[in-house]
């Protein structure tokens, strides 16, 4: 559909030849959803609503292009949500079962249109959204330290669960998979911005670092570090300039020495070290033994060998076990079967490989595409050890990756004395 050349504001502006153009309006509508993206405490969550405007919207604003990458991984999606739904027919809850498939089906269509809406100009839009992304992270990681620490009435109960700050989302899990891609993107900044936005930088990533502690999460606390890790390791390959591996040197030293006593201070509160010894531990009785964590996904991979056709979503948890699989893949390859599970897994991966392809040329998309691939990587990684499969940030930074890797930008000069 051609663009739509400009939308008229009310009929009083409109006589005073006031005007909004179709970019305004799709920038507005992004920001809005994801903006609100990390406030997921049920569902459907008021950024469902938004990514429903924005599917219906944005290509009627003309503001999306949609290129291979996107086209392509779309097909896998369908593939799997098809045989997904199909599967529902071995489930005994068929609507709930539905649903969840119904779900996973809205946000892969959701991340197609997000991904057509960066490929279309993928710079400044790649940064109006992790912007956005990192404001509402800081929310998420403000609400779960108010609740933690008790600074405001009555939020303990409302920002927390089982003694972990859980924030604006249900689970403590999904809060501090959720921090793991906006810490990414600051320390990214920390690398190559300039000081000024260096600092601002350095500044909000404290918050967000507090409540991933707090999380106590042990795959969040691991997918964060190997995203910051892929962040610094890409930052120091593809740099040409001294200043640069000199910045990346003050910047991990100061940075590691500023999260050393970050996380020392908070661990001298009784609370934060008792449950931080305990989470980090790999000796825990809900991991062992047949009915704990590794029990379930052993039981999950002989019923997977067992049934190519799968055994119907929610059937895992509903007959075999307490609960789902704790592993993203495994769930799939239950809810959909083979075909289902390897389109999910060629998905993922071949997102990874096209934006780690994609990085190694010298453009203006190389600094966007180090720190989207990076926090999809370490969101990747989590998959293994819990059901990340209706997350609303996986799918964010997945559609960034997508666009990024279909979008077009002009060879970076290796002079600039700015890199993004």
């Amino acid at each position: 559909m051609a663009p739509l050349p400009s939308l008229r504001r009310t009929a009083g502006s409109a006589a005073r030849g006031h005007t909004i153009s179709a970019g305004t309006v799709g920038a507005f509508a992004v920001a809005s959803a994801i903006g609100t993206s990390t406030i997921v405490f049920s569902e459907p969550a008021p950024t469902d609503a938004l990514m429903l405007a924005l599917i219906a919207g944005l290509p009627m604003l003309g503001v999306t292009r949609f290129g291979q990458a996107a086209v392509l991984n779309l097909g896998l999606w369908l593939v799997l949500a098809s045989l997904g739904l199909a599967g529902c027919a071995f489930s005994a809850n068929l609507g709930a079962a539905v649903t969840h498939q119904a779900v996973t089906l809205f946000l892969a269509i959701g991340a197609f249109v997000l991904a057509g809406y960066v490929a279309a100009d993928p710079e400044p839009r790649f940064r109006l959204i992790m912007m956005c992304y990192v404001g509402a992270s800081l929310v998420a990681a403000l609400a779960a330290l108010a609740g933690y620490f008790h600074i405001m009435p009555s939020a303990y109960d409302l920002f927390t669960s089982y003694g972990r700050a859980r924030g604006t989302f249900k689970d403590p899990n999904v809060l501090g998979a959720a921090l793991a891609p906006a810490i990414a993107f600051l320390v990214w900044i920390m690398l190559r911005n300039p000081l000024r936005h260096a600092f601002v930088a350095a500044a909000l990533s404290v918050p967000l670092i507090l409540a991933l502690l707090v999380s106590f999460s042990r795959g969040a606390w691991v997918s964060a570090a190997l995203s910051l890790v892929l962040v610094v390791w890409l930052a120091l390959v593809t740099t040409r300039r001294a200043g640069d591996i000199c910045r990346l040197a003050v910047v991990a030293v100061l940075g590691g020495a500023g999260l050393i006593v970050t996380i020392a201070g908070a661990l001298e509160l009784d609370a934060v070290g008792a449950l931080f010894e305990e989470r980090a531990s790999l000796d825990q009785s809900y991991d062992e033994g047949p009915e704990g964590r590794f029990g379930g996904q052993a039981k999950a991979i002989g019923l997977i060998l067992g049934h190519p056709l799968g055994i119907g979503t929610h059937m895992f948890r509903e007959t075999q076990h307490v609960e789902e699989p704790h592993n993203v893949y495994l769930s799939q390859f239950l809810n959909a079967g083979w075909i289902g599970g390897l389109a999910y897994i060629a998905s993922v991966f071949g997102t990874l490989a096209a934006g780690f392809y994609a990085l190694r040329q010298r453009t203006a998309l190389q600094g966007p595409l180090i720190v989207a691939t990076a926090a999809f990587a370490g969101l990747a990684f989590e998959g293994f050890v819990i059901d990340s499969d209706h997350w609303r940030h996986f799918f964010i930074v997945m559609a960034l990756v997508w666009g990024l890797v279909d979008g077009d930008p002009p060879v970076c000069n290796p002079e600039r004395r700015r890199h993004d």
